[in-house]
């Protein structure tokens, strides 16, 4: 989930090199914008969503265990660049780095009933088309038809449901999403008004440079 600005790269760059200090003032600014999210997400991480057992699987399972204190450990920030597909450039992304938290995080956003464990194909399409059920693994592994739904209500009851920022069917989630939506674009706002001081003082320095060599 990235805060973007077209021209950051440059901006970023510019700023390294001409103003170090004041880039530390800039990411420290960024930087407390978005802590207030973190937090907030980190404390929608119950201990527990199954009574007194944080296992979803057994201890044999491929698929990762309920831990709380691993996905509030994935629950970050960088303040890297990253070009998304339409061509901006993010100033700061918020991470949910840890396979469990990302299942917290979005279970149920395209099956909102779970995962079936099997659906349908069509064969010999140009000739004798007919519909067969297969199984793989885009499909629920679980022996228990119900295993999805019931974690996705649990999940629901105990962390939350799923919120959007905006209208992209995928910018919805139960932590790092949730939390920015209720901060209700105060720390977008906050970032776009350090990237406004900060370019004028920018500026100024670099027209003072210009001054300075040209005399």
């Amino acid at each position: 989930m990235p805060v973007e600005v077209k021209g950051a790269v440059a901006f970023k760059k510019a700023l390294a090199r001409y103003a170090p200090e004041l880039k530390k003032e800039f990411d420290a600014e960024v930087k407390a914008a978005i802590k207030p999210i973190i937090s907030s997400a980190k404390a929608r991480v119950p201990q527990q969503v199954f009574g007194g057992d944080n296992n979803w699987g057994n201890a044999y399972s491929t698929f990762p265990r309920y831990d709380a204190a691993v996905i509030r450990r994935g629950l970050t920030y960088s303040l890297g660049s990253k070009k998304s597909r339409s061509g901006f450039v993010s100033l700061a992304t918020l991470l949910n780095k840890s396979p469990v938290g990302a299942i917290v995080e979005t279970a149920g956003r395209q099956h909102p009933f779970g995962r079936p464990t099997s659906h349908k194909v069509t064969i010999n399409k140009r000739f004798r088309p007919r519909e067969i059920t297969v199984r793989t693994t885009k499909d629920s592994q679980s022996n228990n038809p119900n295993a999805g739904m019931m974690m996705i209500e649990r999940l629901n009851e105990h962390v939350g449901h799923m919120k959007k920022y905006d209208n992209d069917p995928k910018s919805r989630g139960r932590l790092l999403y949730a939390a920015y939506a209720e901060n209700q674009g105060k720390a977008l706002d906050a970032i776009m008004k350090a990237v406004n001081k900060t370019n004028a003082a920018l500026d100024q320095i670099m027209t003072q440079d210009r001054w300075t060599l040209s005399a």
